[in-house]
């Protein structure tokens, strides 16, 4: 069954603690309801911090990759992919200058950072951070001596993380926003990872950039989400939703806060609520 045009939905769900378990598995449940969504030739949108290749990877995984309509939003926004037609929608990078002055930052603090490549991770550093970022990610890794001298392109974004000291990544924060405000956001998709990236990016303007490209109305846009950085497409989408289990500051500027956790079908609760009724629920 396909719906008409200005019924036609975008639904952007986040990956880690919403879309999926805390085991990173899939529920049926969930998979039954995008099935649904998918069906009613409505867009998904997988929208993520994730590098693409680490979003595309676990979507094939779960069975999800390549299915039409299938959408990846890749570092926070700044790399929007068609899983189904495999071309980029939106790519917005991190230009070399502010590259720099972002690793020399990091160094001086002494925080681990990273850009990326097309396929891989780039560093300067080997560490354990690193490599369980790599473990949980399935990415490879470039070392380089030095980001001045190696061959880098634009990114579209950095990552500083500390998986032993959070309160080390919220101290480089501050530090972060005093230097390079008005160059350059940043946020947190969680307590040990910093998200940077160029000034306007974020998941939020991915949603709108999205519902423009397919001339679908903004109230026909849900989103769902448990962390800072879901915090713009939360407050972008026509139906924000936060999951049980999100950060407090989410649920209070969610529109819907689940009655269910991420571990419990959440997202399905979601579409069902407010995608499969025949006169869909208002807020």
């Amino acid at each position: 069954m396909n719906t008409s045009s200005s019924d036609r939905m975008i639904f952007f769900t986040d990956i880690d603690e919403t879309l999926l378990n805390t085991d990173k598995s899939l529920s049926p449940e969930n998979m039954d309801a995008l099935d649904r969504f998918l069906a009613m030739d409505n867009i998904i949108c997988v929208s993520t911090g994730r590098a693409l290749d680490g979003a595309a990877n676990a979507l094939r995984k779960l069975g999800l990759y390549g299915r039409k309509n299938l959408l990846i939003s890749s570092y926070n926004g700044g790399h929007v992919f068609d899983t189904y037609e495999e071309k980029t929608l939106l790519l917005r990078t991190i230009p070399l200058d502010l590259i720099y002055r972002a690793f020399d930052l990091a160094n001086e603090f002494g925080i681990h950072i990273q850009s990326y490549s097309k396929h891989d991770v780039i560093s300067q550093t080997d560490n354990h951070h690193l490599r369980k970022y790599l473990s949980i990610q399935k990415l490879g890794v470039q070392f380089i001596d030095d980001v001045r001298t190696a061959d880098l392109q634009p990114a579209p974004k950095l990552l500083c993380l500390d998986y032993d000291d959070p309160l080390h990544v919220i101290e480089f924060r501050k530090l972060f926003e005093e230097k390079m405000a008005g160059q350059l956001d940043c946020f947190n998709s969680n307590p040990n990872l910093l998200e940077i990236v160029p000034c306007g990016v974020n998941k939020g303007s991915s949603l709108q950039f999205l519902a423009e490209y397919y001339g679908i109305d903004i109230r026909n846009t849900i989103s769902a989400g448990d962390a800072e950085n879901d915090l713009s497409m939360i407050r972008a989408a026509g139906i924000g939703c936060a999951m049980q289990n999100a950060d407090p500051m989410l649920k209070a500027e969610a529109d819907y806060v689940t009655e269910h956790d991420n571990n419990h079908a959440g997202v399905a609760e979601i579409l069902e609520r407010f995608c499969f009724i025949p006169s869909r629920t208002t807020l």
